[in-house]
């Protein structure tokens, strides 16, 4: 779920509350399908974002996982993992043995080098090398994957290790549109963010109305990150069950999604049975499992995610842990692994209540590390 640097990336990608100005002339009958019908009392979304939603550090997907340990001393898994990664290097280079009759060969060619190009994105299975993964991705777009055009938009509207060029990501996100519109129609967005001008002005205002189309289609196209993004737009305008029905939609294929749906669905519960004290003390022993490697491959992803869990069952020490970690952001603004090192070896119990309650009163509503992330095979996460 790479580090943005760009001012798409610190207002709408790096965590926390989007502003939009969504008017309820946007919503056709396909966000009907999307959202439902609005109350009469709230006539339009507003642009700013309230309070009440937190706005966490960035977490860089890339650096959420310790390096890799080598072949020779890693589990079962990670040697699976390294045998499949050889044999898909093999494909896609085509130095493979031969089988099968070359259209084939060259769907295997194609197929191997996209999955490389998400993998290597994601610092899933391989090293983190956005770089690498813009390569694949023209790969497999040479050779013909459909959804290719998807990976070549997000480069250049990342930058996927140079500078982002967010005017090159229009002809891929064209050529995307005949495979998956939807997910065109995000990406259209993400750049249309990327380029609109820092303040609101009333000539911005056309440009901005058709952006908030363009994400309200990709929403109600069942786009997962559109889900997410379009869900904390009604959420920071009040529209709790709106929200929650955005991210219900996307849950089974965002992460994200599932983990602010479950926020919601237990803090609108009247007696929220995942609050009692055992349930929460089991997220948090699973918690220090994967934060500290203890019979598990550290895993500081899934250790944010059940120190979240348990802190929002009440836990006070699983809290405290994620206002330490949150106060000391890494040098470009997410998580800071060395730190999260250092914290693993600590006693949480000795940690009181010395750092300041960033996150006493407030949720890190999340968001998945790309708009690809719905598109990594499960058995690489």
């Amino acid at each position: 779920m790479p580090t943005p640097s760009t001012r798409t990336h610190r207002r709408s990608w790096a965590g926390g509350g989007l502003a939009l100005a969504l008017g309820l002339q946007f919503w056709g009958p396909a966000m009907a399908l999307a959202t439902g019908p609005l109350s009469a009392e709230q006539p339009s979304l507003r642009t700013s974002a309230p309070s009440q939603l937190a706005k966490p550090p960035a977490i860089d997907p890339a650096r959420m996982q310790p390096d890799t340990p080598a072949v020779s001393g890693a589990g079962p898994r990670q040697q699976r993992q390294a045998q499949a990664l050889k044999q898909l290097r093999a494909q896609a280079d085509d130095t493979a043995p031969r089988k099968g009759p070359p259209a084939a060969r060259q769907a295997a060619q194609r197929d191997a080098a996209w999955l490389l190009g998400l993998l290597s994105l994601h610092g899933t299975g391989t090293a983190h090398d956005p770089a690498a993964a813009r390569q694949w991705f023209a790969r497999a777009q040479a050779l013909g994957h459909p959804l290719a055009a998807a990976g070549l938009a997000w480069c250049a509207i990342d930058g996927c290790g140079g500078p982002p060029q967010p005017g090159a990501a229009a002809p891929w996100i064209a050529q995307l549109r005949r495979s998956d519109p939807a997910r065109a129609d995000y990406l259209d967005w993400l750049r249309g963010q990327q380029l609109a001008p820092l303040q609101d002005t009333d000539r911005a205002a056309p440009a901005r109305m058709a952006a908030n189309r363009l994400l309200a289609r990709a929403a109600a196209g069942g786009n997962p990150a559109a889900q997410v993004e379009y869900g904390l737009a009604l959420l920071e305008n009040g529209q709790r069950e709106a929200a929650l029905l955005q991210f219900r939609q996307a849950a089974a294929r965002s992460p994200a999604a599932a983990a602010n749906a479950e926020w919601l669905q237990m803090t609108s519960a009247s007696k929220p049975a995942d609050r009692n004290v055992e349930q929460s003390a089991q997220w948090l022993a699973e918690a220090k499992r994967y934060h500290r490697g203890e019979g598990v491959p550290a895993n500081y992803t899934e250790a944010l995610r059940l120190y979240q869990r348990a802190a929002n069952a009440g836990n006070a020490e699983a809290r405290r842990m994620l206002q330490t970690i949150y106060s000391r952001p890494g040098p470009v603004g997410g998580i800071d692994i060395p730190w999260m090192q250092q914290l693993a070896r600590l006693n949480l119990d000795a940690l009181g209540q010395a750092v300041p309650g960033t996150l006493a009163s407030v949720h890190a509503f999340a968001r998945d590390p790309t708009p690809l992330y719905d598109l990594v095979p499960a058995q690489w996460r």
